[in-house]
Formats: structure tokens, C-alpha cells, sequence
């Protein structure tokens, strides 16, 4: 975890997590696969996330998941728990550790900063706790998790210098 910038009411971090993308029609099979292996009953609404002391899983479409790890786990674990899911004939699961960086922003102000940066409204009556969403932040494809305080932004690794440079504007400005 690196400080990105906290000033003005507003602390941003950049984080490598790990993270897995599940694809599946939602069955039966699958709701059983993921909760047997995380002890967590994956959310059936679009856009909704559901979390515990290890992981936060959030649908973010009809047939895609996005499971990202709180705690780092030791990568035989880790292969151990993907190699789980594709055992399933239902679960497609694919490592995207290596590929996506998060920046964790908070404090009093973030939803004014990151309004600076979208179109998309981060206010609460809009994006509610514990719900999930996919826009452009500063023209960059992102997915954003907003969680009891803290909303939780992803996007590709090779994008990341840009984004971090454009929050680290929108907060002097």
C-alpha cells in the first residue's frame, strides 16, 4: 500500500490486491461452489456487494463477479482457490492480480473530488454502500466498489500513473 495524497479531507492509496473474476450464469451450483469456499453467498442484484473479514464479492453484470482480497493470501492458496472454481463446469475464474491496481480514497471530501473527475454522481443518494458500479473516471474504464467508508476504485495497471496523477489534480485544485 503506498499514500498517494491526503489533503484537504481526502486520504487516497494505491493498493495491489488480489483479485479473480468469476463468470457464470448464477446457478445453484455456483452460489454453493463460492460459498463453500469463501463463506460468503455471492450477491444475486446487479451492482451489489456483498463482503466479510477476507474478501468482497460484487456482481457487476448478469454473468460476472469480482472477488478481491482484503488480506493478501500465500499464491499456492491462491492458485488452489482458482483451480476451486474451475473444477466447476458452471465457473469460469480468471486471475486478474497482475493486470489491476485499486486506489482506496476516503475522508470527508472524496465524493466531491471524484465528482471532479466523471459525470458519474458519488454522492449517496446516488451510489449507495455497498453497491458497485463501471464508468470513465478521467477517461479511463474503471470499476468503482463503494464500501461502508471508503469507495474502492480499479483499473488497468497501465493506466494507473495516469489515473493517480489526475486524483492527485482533482485534489489540488
Amino acid at each position: 500500500m503506498k499514500d498517494v495524497i491526503r489533503s484537504n479531507g481526502i486520504e487516497i492509496k494505491k493498493i495491489i490486491s488480489q483479485q479473480i473474476v468469476l463468470r457464470s450464469s448464477g446457478n445453484s451450483e455456483f452460489n454453493s461452489v463460492v460459498n463453500k469456499a469463501l463463506k460468503l453467498l455471492p450477491p444475486s442484484d446487479n451492482l451489489r456487494i456483498v463482503t466479510n473479514d477476507n474478501f468482497i464479492l460484487a456482481k457487476m453484470s448478469f454473468d460476472q463477479w469480482n472477488l478481491v482480497f482484503k488480506k493478501d493470501i500465500e499464491q499456492k492458496k491462491f492458485h488452489k482457490l482458482c483451480d476451486t472454481f474451475n473444477k466447476s463446469s458452471s465457473i469460469l475464474a480468471t486471475n486478474l492480480t497482475d493486470s489491476q491496481i485499486f486506489f482506496q480514497v476516503g475522508g470527508e471530501n472524496a465524493t466531491m473530488i471524484l465528482n471532479k473527475l466523471t459525470h458519474f454522481d458519488f454522492r449517496e443518494k446516488s451510489f449507495k454502500p455497498l453497491t458497485a458500479a463501471q464508468t470513465l473516471l478521467a477517461r479511463i474504464d474503471c470499476s468503482i466498489f463503494n464500501l461502508d467508508n471508503v469507495i474502492l476504485l480499479s483499473c488497468g495497471r497501465s493506466f494507473s500513473d495516469y489515473l493517480e496523477d489526475r486524483l492527485i489534480d482533482a485534489v489540488n485544485l
